[in-house]
């Protein structure tokens, strides 16, 4: 080597520590011209081209360095690295393993190579090379805690934390040791633990965002939601490009309302809004109460006849038309302003069907609430005449979003000018058309032969439920083993055990939101969903298709004839669907049938408790005669409204399906409903042979009844949920939720 060549070899290396990146490159550059077989410069050009965000570039790069200088070991574990970064885990593996044979005493290879299999979710491979790392380098704290994570993924909770202790007791400051601490001790209920896990690793390492999120989820589902969003508002800022935190202050602030103005809390409900990975549902009555903090607004929502004007006013502020158009808002002021907004838009457009870009930037936020909603307002003969009147072929954007308001749009004779145009045509046109494509490639496993099950069919193809545009973000993934040893840690481990890559059915998958949720948990997982509706189906498709999600199989089919597929699942997830079958035990029986020697369901069902509000509703539906027709429902909800504040049918206006057509269909005018009971559940249990496993609830509930039956600490006793459910009534009002497994 030259002695210009190592100048520039020094020079470049320099730049790359100092954190210059861009400037190290046209000198790694300049010493392959020089000397294009030079090892060194073409690994630490493929360095700087990753730490650079080029990620391919630069793994290509160190994959040319091992081919120059094979006997570095150096350079396999910083391209499987880099490989692994860019989503090429094949080569990130081949390389680390080629490396580990000629090296199979180089510790950091094996622990690099868990990294690539954690990846994969292989876990129990991953362990079992962390576990050949930790025998190489037995000090070496980062593999002791790598090794502990990768034990708690594998649901071994008792024996990472041993693992994670031992990385601590070699460095005492190992923030992701602390951090991983607490969550193995989260995973074996002790929740003191795993705060003091967490905040310990915040104290050592305050800008540790995922000790930030972890803390904020542990206190969140502990009921402390002010310390929950102060932990999860650090981490949003931290790490603002990662999804999961941003869904999690999102869910933190369903219960929250503002009784000041709050700019910065404003503008990160804005963020979560604009976000296409955050499912925004638990924010609407948030942002609703911050908007009325301003008392143009508050005027706004009361007034007979809103301004035009002042809601384009209200409109400059952001926070109102994202939240028109991202979420369907559970308020009966809130729906009625709308209404009128849309009227509002309407004479307007009949007067002068010319409008500047905030005019139509409003309707179009308008429309796009009324379109979520499923049109829940009455039209009144005076907007029936002046829709008549309105010439889609020839009317302006501003027009058009007001039609849109009242029915879906047609498509449009031109290409949309307008961003917010084009977002609203391609909710209410591109997107039915594709779905209306994709039904004929719709795969049929069985018939629907029961009447039952036709009449539910026909429900959901005329109102697909749920409609949703964004699922749930989360961090990271799950495995299912993990995830049944941290709910249930009393079972034994040997009896929880499912493999890295499980089959899953979901029987009964609707839209594919919950779909969506368990491929994304499992990423390995083989799903198969099925549904009746093929309308519910192919919105499921195409929203799968805008993912990305290419772990699900979709079909169409009756649960009660699942039965014959020789098909056999690690796990069936089936949850509200039993509940709207004829026989809900023979559909369970099917279902059941279809389990894998110990395998797992996951269920949902209707309480009788806490379905009460419900069946008050659904006994006035039924004295007045309201039909599940769309003006059958507008009835129905109307009267529900004028009901006196204290009218158990009133109740229903909890929840967020009153509020939306499709919602309402489902909520209160379902074909077939059955409601269950603890003690039923336990006989049903019985009958199918199956074991029960326990509720999924939150922490503070967990608590309360420990509290309350201190003798049932597991919580298995469903004689006592019975009781314990008599006296707090809204317990399972969202549903009971919980496992069972076939019985050994």
């Amino acid at each position: 080597m030259n002695d210009a060549v190592r100048s520039l070899l020094s020079r470049a290396s320099a730049e790359l520590r100092a954190g210059r990146p861009q400037s190290a490159e046209p000198l790694y550059r300049g010493v392959l011209a020089a000397d294009p077989r030079n090892a060194e410069a073409e690994h630490f050009l493929g360095l700087a081209l990753v730490q650079s965000g080029r990620l391919h570039e630069g793994a290509d790069a160190m994959l040319r360095s091992i081919a120059l200088d094979p006997a570095q070991p150096m350079y396999a574990l910083n391209a499987g690295l880099a490989l692994s970064q860019a989503g090429r885990l094949d080569e990130a593996e081949r390389v680390l393993r080629d490396a580990i044979a000629a090296a199979p005493q180089a510790a950091p290879l094996h622990n690099a190579l868990a990294a690539v299999l954690q990846s994969r979710g292989a876990w129990r491979a991953a362990r079992e090379s962390l576990e050949r790392a930790a025998l190489l380098a037995p000090e070496d704290d980062t593999v002791q805690n790598n090794l502990g994570y990768a034990l708690l993924e594998c649901g071994e909770a008792g024996a990472a934390e041993q693992r994670l202790r031992e990385a601590l007791r070699l460095n005492p400051s190992n923030a992701m040791a602390l951090n991983n601490l607490g969550n193995a001790l989260l995973a074996q209920g002790d929740g003191a633990g795993a705060e003091a896990g967490y905040r310990g690793a915040i104290a050592i390492a305050p800008g540790f965002a995922g000790a930030h999120y972890n803390l904020g989820r542990l206190l969140l589902d502990e009921g402390r939601t002010g310390e929950a969003l102060g932990a999860l508002t650090a981490s949003v800022r931290l790490s603002p490009r990662d999804p999961g935190p941003w869904q999690a202050f999102a869910d933190a602030l369903a219960g929250v309302r503002f009784a000041a103005p709050d700019p910065a809390m404003e503008g990160m409900l804005a963020e979560c809004l604009r976000r296409e990975d955050v499912e925004p549902v638990n924010l609407a009555l948030a942002a609703l109460s911050l908007l009325r903090t301003e008392r143009a607004f508050e005027a706004l929502l009361e007034a007979d006849e809103p301004s035009w004007d002042e809601a384009l006013r209200a409109a400059r502020r952001p926070l109102f038309p994202l939240l028109l158009e991202a979420v369907v808002v559970p308020d009966a002021r809130f729906e009625r302003l709308v209404a009128r907004l849309r009227r509002a838009a309407l004479m307007r457009a009949e007067r002068d069907r010319r409008a500047g870009a905030e005019e139509t930037a409003l309707a179009c936020a308008v429309a796009q609430q009324c379109f979520l909603a499923g049109y829940p307002a009455q039209e009144t003969a005076e907007e029936a005449r002046a829709l008549g009147g309105l010439d889609p072929g020839s009317a302006s954007e501003f027009a058009l979003a007001a039609l849109a308001a009242y029915r879906p749009l047609a498509a449009p004779a031109a290409a949309p000018e307008s961003a917010d145009f084009a977002r609203l045509v391609r909710r209410q046109v591109s997107e039915p058309a594709e779905e209306r494509r994709l039904r004929a490639t719709i795969v049929s496993l069985t018939g629907a032969e029961d009447g039952v099950s036709r009449a539910v069919r026909e429900q959901y193809e005329e109102h697909p439920y749920p409609r949703w545009d964004r699922a749930p973000a989360f961090v990271g993934a799950y495995p299912l083993g993990a995830k049944l040893r941290r709910l249930f840690p009393h079972l034994a481990p040997g009896g929880l055990d499912v493999p890295d890559e499980p089959s899953v059915l979901i029987a009964g998958c609707g839209t594919g939101r919950h779909a969506a949720i368990t491929a994304r948990q499992y990423p390995n997982a083989r799903i198969l969903a099925v549904d009746l509706s093929a309308a519910s189906l192919a919105f499921a498709m195409r929203r799968f298709a805008e993912l990305g999600i290419a772990n699900v199989r979709f079909a169409r089919a009756d649960l009660l004839q699942l039965g014959a597929l020789q098909e056999r699942f690690d796990l069936v997830e089936c949850a509200g669907v039993l509940h709207h079958l004829a026989e809900p035990l023979a559909g369970w029986r099917a279902l059941a049938g279809l389990l894998r020697p110990r395998g797992f369901m996951n269920v949902a069902l209707y309480s009788e408790a806490g379905r009460a509000a419900v069946v008050a509703a659904k006994r006035l539906i039924a004295e007045r005669g309201f039909p599940p027709t769309p003006d059958g429902m507008r009835a129905a909800r109307a009267a529900i409204l004028a009901l006196p504040d204290g009218a158990p049918e009133r109740g229903v206006l909890e929840s967020a399906d009153f509020w939306s057509m499709p919602g309402c269909r489902d909520l209160l005018f379902h074909a077939m409903e059955h409601r269950f009971t603890p003690s039923r559940i336990d006989a049903a249990l019985r009958e199918l042979d199956l074991e029960f496993l326990g509720f999924e609830l939150g922490a503070a509930v967990k608590r309360a009844y420990v509290g309350r039956f201190p003798g049932d600490p597991s919580g298995l006793d469903l004689a006592g949920w019975s009781a314990f459910e008599a006296e707090r009534p809204a317990t399972f009002a969202a549903m009971y939720q919980f496992w069972v497994r076939r019985r050994a």
